[in-house]
């Protein structure tokens, strides 16, 4: 396998943002309106000093104007899994649901020498190779991924205002990426072409951050692996619990209405606020779930939706034994043995690499899209509806819309007021927005969706 270089090139950032930025910082304490005194920023020497001047009094908000593009190019999956859980940034990901990732290829480590290269080399080749043999053998690439390990190539568009994106950098260097190769070499490329066009911020890239401005680097001398890989099905897969939720929902919902409508009479039917456009109010309305065995795959899903807050625990800590076994695998008797004595091996070979010092502090790269972990995430009402919308539907990957149904399940029997009117689109629309990839079952959903509860 020839190893490919991670690469981050910038390919877009908004014109003026110096000016821009400058101007925010003089708004608040200078005469004119925001056009005149942009205007007057244009070529204005002092522009540059003064956006330093704000930073350096610890006011960053002004450079979120400055906003940046980038293409990451066959950089490993960790690497993107590293990214993605950044809350203020948008990107979008090569999808392993639709994509043959067989002979996209994986990230080795430059400082391996041979015997160790061959080592790592043959434990992503046995995994690849499999992955490859459950493709031809009509499993869906969504399933067959769960084979993939942490470190095949992947490409995504990254989106980001300048104050994230020194969040992000300082996260590789001092962060939760402190120690990882991989990373240190995309934050010192991300540091070098953002400075290049934004030069403002280059102090602040090559300053070290407080403490409080960074996680903990994560550990990577502790490998968990057992003596015999263990498979959890997908009735498993996913568990949901709900953990704390509004103690007068109703009453929240009427008060933050009438803030807004104050001349209402009468008690508010708050299933009106699911035919408003915009109903902020169902954003007064928290609820936290831990999530049980969910696959690196389903985490990839659950962390896109970015109106929540999200715990994750790192990969570098994972415990590598436990893997998904999806029903399409597990149903076929030839794929299901592949699929075991594959997972067998990779944890044998993953046990003798866990000795091995040089190859041990690269385990993070041997995770698998199907290893699960426990998650747990905040998410209010509003964002709540979307992500049912979404993830409830026929046309949504199994794990995920299996979460979201178990989710929808809690919160009705919390709120059914409310969530009754929870559901797929063509369930809260009475249309299907997928067009001519309609799963044909609208009438059989909303049905479904009718009767949903805990019990069902």
């Amino acid at each position: 396998m020839v190893s490919k270089k991670s690469k981050v090139k910038l390919i877009s950032y908004n014109l003026n943002n110096e000016e821009v930025c400058a101007s925010a910082a003089r708004l608040s304490t200078t005469q004119g309106n925001a056009l005149e005194i942009f205007e007057r920023a244009k070529e204005n020497e002092k522009n540059h000093d003064l956006v330093q001047k704000v930073l350096r009094s610890g006011h960053r908000s002004v450079i979120e104007h400055a906003v940046f593009n980038f293409a990451l190019t066959d950089v490993s999956a960790f690497v993107e899994q590293f990214f993605i859980e950044s809350r203020l940034a948008s990107f979008t990901v090569k999808s392993r649901r639709y994509v043959d990732f067989s002979n996209f290829g994986y990230y080795i480590p430059n400082d391996l020498e041979e015997e160790n290269r061959h080592q790592y080399c043959k434990y992503m080749d046995a995994l690849f190779s499999a992955y490859h043999v459950l493709l031809d053998n009509g499993i869906p690439k969504e399933d067959a991924r769960f084979l993939l390990p942490y470190s095949f190539h992947s490409n995504f568009y990254c989106t980001l205002n300048a104050r994230e994106l020194i969040q992000i950098i300082n996260e590789m260097r001092y962060g939760r990426g402190k120690g990882i190769p991989e990373l240190q070499d995309l934050a010192a490329e991300l540091g070098e072409q953002a400075g290049s066009v934004f030069p403002c911020i280059s102090s602040e890239i090559d300053h070290m951050p407080s403490v409080e401005n960074v996680s903990a680097p994560v550990a990577t001398d502790i490998v968990k692996v057992k003596d015999r890989a263990v498979l959890i099905e997908a009735p498993d897969i996913g568990a949901v619990r709900l953990l704390n939720k509004p103690s007068d929902p109703a009453g929240i919902l009427d008060a933050a209405y009438r803030i807004q409508n104050p001349d209402t009479s009468g008690p508010l039917k708050v299933d009106t606020l699911l035919r408003i456009g915009r109903p902020r109010e169902l954003e007064q309305l928290s609820y936290t779930f831990m999530i049980s065995n969910i696959t690196l795959s389903g985490i990839t899903h659950m962390v896109r939706h970015r109106m929540q807050s999200v715990m994750v625990p790192s990969i570098q800590g994972i415990e590598h034994s436990k893997f998904i076994i999806p029903d399409t695998i597990k149903n076929n008797a030839e794929t299901a043995k592949l699929y075991k004595n594959v997972l067998e091996t990779a944890n044998q070979l993953l046990k003798e690499m866990s000795q091995n010092q040089a190859l041990k502090k690269y385990s993070y790269y041997y995770a698998l899209s199907g290893n699960v972990l426990d998650i747990m995430t905040t998410i209010n009402a509003r964002e709540l509806n979307h992500f049912i919308k979404l993830r409830a539907c026929n046309r949504a990957q199994w794990e995920i819309r299996n979460i979201a149904v178990d989710i929808l399940k809690y919160v009705r029997t919390s709120f059914p007021e409310l969530f009754q009117g929870y559901g797929p689109s063509c369930y809260v629309t009475g249309k299907c927005p997928e067009g001519s990839m309609t799963c044909g079952e609208m009438g059989n959903m909303i049905n479904k969706f009718k009767q949903l509860s805990l019990e069902s």
